[in-house]
């Protein structure tokens, strides 16, 4: 991800730091082994141009290897560069601040946001993948909380627990090819080939340890592989059959050439030792070293994990006057706003588009739904200073070999150029007439030398590898505290106008249309614990972030829901005049109104005089109305 500058810091800072300053040092060493290797090519070029020349071509791939070494190292002790969009979403960021971002990080998301969505409701961690195989079944049986560790940690424990399970499965085949060999069950021609499953198996071994100390990748490691028993069950069968088929093979090929087993096993007694004992009591020191710095910290790694898988939830109904667009747009730019960790953009897993369809008669319904996660927070990791210490052990023991694997390519220069410098002395030009028996005896002890010096600096690399990755892998390990809200809104809604100001007298009025909805929010909220591997260089948190706890969050939930009533609550649903000048105005206008329907004020000697004159009429109208009906009753 491109680095977004921004003058609040996230808290985020160099965790390889040591690791780069030992890996620095280490260059320097191996930088001066090459350099001593061209000095001494430089004194030895005068008197022999080619052997001058194959001193040189080592101590330049020494030289190259420990400038880039050295180069490493100091990059790892560099600063930190981290921005504000770091570290790696968990899905698809929708935010439109984030726009290029997401598209730079899209390699690296490990969910989408139907997968949050189940995991928040359906209270479940797609993290947590069940073992697949026999072997990777068995070793989580062992260690029952490994299921619950990131996939590098995962793979790495599986890795070098799956190297055991083969080391042990070679030797037994290795025992069969000696029964079945040395038995007779191969001919006469399986007991000559025991040398070649030797040589087989020191080879094998090889690879097996070698390939456990595979480094941090970002893609690899978002899965987990298979451990199965059928890998058992082909190298038992073959460790059967192949020296039978080997041992046929060889008598045809034998009698084809006319060639008898005494001139084999002349040949093959020729041939350097194999010292396949002494690889083998190397090989399991140097495995159980390694497991033992691998076993207890990812033991401390275990202890430290709590995977729970907890959401704080709140499902009511509210009936206010609302309109729903008010809900999602208070929903969206203040109660999750409000939420920002150093005021980062909320990272937008779901978009909240609402949706309202109207009926008829000013009546519908509305829905809503959102997935938004907090500013992740950097979320310091303490496993004891006996880890660290275990830590530390494995960065340098790791090293240190390697330093040992660079003394052995020294060797190997000069073991490369005494056999150069015997060929040489013989004769280039007429070899094989010139060499005698004791010049070709010492030319396979010579070449013995280089095979075994190549093979035992590939034998401590090896376990370099294992010991420096396995510390950089806890080095690089980083944990993160943030919270992942999940909000749907749905409910229906229905209008109706209101009036207020609508007296006899009054002229101005104020006509509302009033929505009435009836809302049914469902709220989780989770605070999740996740983990990503950090890295030197342009992509320095650019790894999948892994969701290992779930943890309820009540007081946030109480938040959200506060601040959801409070603006329901606080809102207005008649308009109002809030303007000064409008209230002067409204003034005005009522101070007319009230002096066109007053009625005159009369002196009071003339109000009494109107009163007498209407009350004498009335006695007047009384007495005609008296005689009126005397006469009609005479009548």
């Amino acid at each position: 991800m491109a680095f977004d500058y921004g003058s609040i810091d996230l808290g985020l800072k160099n965790p390889f730091k040591l690791e780069g300053a030992v890996t620095a040092a280490r260059g320097a060493v191996v930088f001066v082994l090459g350099m001593y290797l061209l000095i001494e090519a430089a004194s030895t070029v005068k008197s022999d141009g080619v052997l001058g020349w194959i001193i040189a071509v080592f101590g330049l791939f020494l030289v190259g290897n420990g400038v880039r070494i050295t180069a490493t190292g100091i990059v790892a002790m560099l600063r930190y560069f981290v921005g504000r969009n770091h570290p790696t979403s968990l899905a698809h960021n929708f935010s439109r601040s984030e726009s290029s971002t997401a598209k730079e990080e899209a390699g690296y998301v490990v969910y989408d946001k139907q997968k949050l969505t189940e995991m928040l409701v359906g209270r479940k961690n797609p993290t947590f993948v069940e073992p697949r195989g026999f072997l990777a079944r068995l070793v989580h049986s062992i260690l029952p909380r490994l299921t619950y560790m990131p996939y590098p940690v995962r793979n790495m424990a599986q890795r070098v627990f799956g190297a055991w399970v083969k080391t042990i499965v070679a030797l037994i085949a290795y025992a069969l090819v000696a029964f079945v060999s040395l038995a007779g069950f191969a001919g006469e021609t399986g007991a000559a080939a025991f040398p070649v499953y030797s040589v087989a198996l020191t080879i094998y071994l090889l690879y097996v340890w070698r390939s456990v100390g595979t480094a941090l990748n970002r893609t690899a490691d978002k899965e987990i592989p298979s451990m199965g028993g059928a890998e058992l069950v082909r190298v038992i069968a073959g460790a059967i059959l192949l020296p039978v088929i080997i041992g046929l093979a060889l008598a045809w090929v034998l009698s084809s050439s006319g060639t008898s087993i005494a001139d084999v096993e002349q040949v093959f007694a020729k041939l350097p030792d194999s010292y396949t004992i002494l690889y083998l009591f190397a090989v399991l020191i140097g495995a159980s070293i390694s497991t033992a710095a691998v076993f207890f910290m990812v033991k401390k790694r275990l202890q430290h994990a709590d995977p729970k898988v907890e959401v704080s939830e709140l499902r009511e109904n509210w009936q206010e006057s609302v309109h729903p667009n008010e809900i999602f747009i208070n929903l969206d730019n203040l109660v999750m706003a409000n939420r920002r960790y150093k005021e980062v953009p909320n990272r937008v897993y779901q978009e909240l588009e609402p949706d309202l369809k109207e009926q008829v008669e000013g009546k519908g319904n509305f829905f809503g739904e959102m997935i938004q996660e907090i500013q992740p927070k950097f979320k310091p990791m303490d496993l004891g200073s006996l880890f660290e210490r275990t830590r530390l052990f494995s960065l340098i023991a790791g090293n240190l070999l390697f330093l040992v694997g660079s003394v052995f390519t020294v060797f190997l220069t000069f073991a490369v150029a005494s056999t150069y410098s015997h060929l040489n002395a013989i004769g280039f030009d007429n070899l094989s007439n010139n060499m005698t028996a004791s010049d070709l005896e010492t030319f396979f002890a010579l070449c013995g030398t280089v095979i075994h010096l190549l093979l035992f600096g590939i034998l401590i690399r090896a376990f370099a590898r294992i010991l420096t990755n396995s510390a950089h892998l806890f080095f690089a390990e980083m944990l993160f505290d943030s919270h992942l809200i999940y909000l749907k809104v749905e409910g229906t809604f229905t209008e109706s106008k209101i009036s207020t100001g609508t007296g006899i007298h009054d002229s101005t009025r104020s006509e509302n249309i009033l929505v009435r909805s009836s809302i049914t929010p469902w709220i989780i909220v989770t605070r999740i614990i996740s983990s990503t591997f950090a890295a030197t260089g342009m992509r320095n948190l650019e790894h999948p972030r892994f969701i290992l706890e779930m943890h309820k969050n009540d007081q946030e939930l109480s938040g959200i829901r506060n601040d959801v009533i409070d603006f329901l609550k606080d809102r207005e649903s008649i308009a109002a005049i809030t303007s000064e000048r409008d209230l002067q105005n409204a003034a005005q206008i009522h101070d007319i109104n009230r002096q066109s329907r007053a009625i005159p004020m009369q002196p009071q000697p003339a109000l009494q005089k109107a009163d007498e004159e209407a009350a004498g009429y009335l006695r007047q109208e009384k007495q005609e109305d008296g005689r009126s009906g005397d006469g009609f009753s005479a009548t």
